[in-house]
């Protein structure tokens, strides 16, 4: 039986228990529907290159898809190559070091965006132009992590601006690198701008900045990277995060897999160009949490601003109509506000809209015109100007790459 006629698709090294995988099984099920696939997931963490083989053998699978991220496991890694898949086509999603990408060189896979990752947590850390910039790596050097930083220091740059960078101390133990980054924090300049490279180094660098007797955000602003909920119950309410499109990262691996098969793009809309190797995708959005929520004057009344425009954004409250509730100018008001949250009073409205606009679209089939009627857009044309600016997708195609289903797992 030739591979093209089997619609069994294997993925080896996912964990449906890790909130990433998951969302990228979601995504990665949302496309197999389109295509009739049949899809099993494996979570045997390197599997020798002869079990591979004789897998594929018994199985035939049309094509296979192998997660390079793996929780909880220390490098090195034992990757299976492309030579062990022979000819079953087989797609790699996120290499995270140099050695993976030179042994699977040749495969077609997909890569996280890392530079529109910074670009992302430096819109929001610039916000409020702050005087200083730092940044905090991985704790030992690797792709995404380097790729992050460089970004970063080169926006930096560009807004003349220098940007400190934690170093690495290889072999150090965790305890003694928390030691290490309180000091290094609590010599940052005050209102110091911090990049955190993921949500895990966020959570150390908010513990740190603790025990270096600095408030967060009252003497600096913090931004992560994953935005994943499922942490301790303190760090979700507190630490900014830009949100990864996990979900559409399964549903682009799946349609890469789907051109190197060459399945037919008229029965799969959305497939990857037939010669694409390489394909990324990027950030979502930035979960605005109290990391980046002013740094200095804590104004109480702004505060509960922010918290009307949380329950009622969707309402179509104004930024007007938050002035004259609190007595003041809509000038006057827009100042107090920038200076309290790092960003302005119709921007934090917009992001509670469109937040509220993308639970909508991923989980129901609301007409678009009635989601941007029934989140406070002005009209659809306005909400699509919204989803075009942070998501670079309409509300339609992100619907399309994003809409989960009723019992979907």
């Amino acid at each position: 039986m030739a591979h093209e006629e089997n619609n069994l698709v294997l993925g080896f090294n996912f964990f449906p228990g890790n909130a990433f995988h998951a969302a990228r099984i979601e995504g990665i099920r949302r496309f197999a529907r389109l295509g009739g696939w049949t899809l099993e997931f494996l979570t045997t963490q390197d599997m020798p290159a002869a079990a591979i083989r004789q897998l594929l053998a018994r199985r035939r699978p049309a094509g296979c898809l192998v997660e390079c991220s793996r929780p909880n496991v220390a490098p090195p890694y034992a990757m299976p190559t492309p030579g062990v898949f022979g000819d079953t086509t087989v797609v790699y999603i996120d290499p995270q070091t140099a050695e993976e990408r030179r042994s699977i060189r040749r495969a077609a896979m997909l890569l996280c965006d890392n530079a529109a990752v910074a670009r992302m947590a430096f819109r929001e850390l610039s916000a409020d132009h702050p005087p200083a910039y730092a940044a905090v790596p991985y704790v030992r050097p690797c792709r995404w992590s380097i790729e992050r930083v460089a970004t970063f220091r080169a926006l930096c740059a560009e807004n003349g601006k220098r940007c400190l960078v934690f170093p690495y101390r290889i072999g150090e133990g965790l305890e003694d690198r928390l030691k290490r980054l309180a000091g290094w924090l609590a010599a940052l300049p005050r209102n110091c701008a911090v990049f955190a490279i993921n949500d895990h180094v966020a959570w150390d660098v908010l513990c740190a900045f603790r025990d270096a007797g600095r408030a967060v955000p009252r003497t600096a602003t913090l931004v992560g990277v994953d935005g994943n909920d499922k942490w301790p119950d303190a760090m979700p309410s507190r630490i900014s995060s830009v949100k990864l499109d996990f979900s559409n990262s399964g549903y682009l691996a799946a349609s890469l897999l789907a051109a190197r098969m060459k399945v037919p793009t008229t029965s799969l809309p959305n497939v990857a160009a037939a010669d694409t190797a390489v394909a990324t995708f990027g950030p979502l959005c930035v979960l605005r949490r109290e990391s980046t929520r002013g740094r200095g004057r804590r104004d109480p009344r702004i505060l509960e601003a922010a918290e009307m425009i949380r329950r009622e954004a969707s309402e179509g409250l104004t930024v007007a109509a938050l002035a004259k509730r609190f007595g003041c100018s809509r000038r006057l008001f827009e100042i107090r506000f920038r200076e309290a949250m790092g960003h302005s009073a119709l921007d934090e409205i917009l992001h509670v809209r469109l937040s509220h606009a993308q639970a909508l679209l991923a989980h129901g089939d609301m007409p678009v015109a009635a989601v941007a009627d029934f989140c406070g857009f002005g009209s659809e044309r306005q909400m699509r100007r919204v989803f075009l600016s942070s998501t670079g997708m309409s509300p339609r195609e992100w619907r399309r790459t994003n809409f989960m289903e009723s019992g979907t797992h």
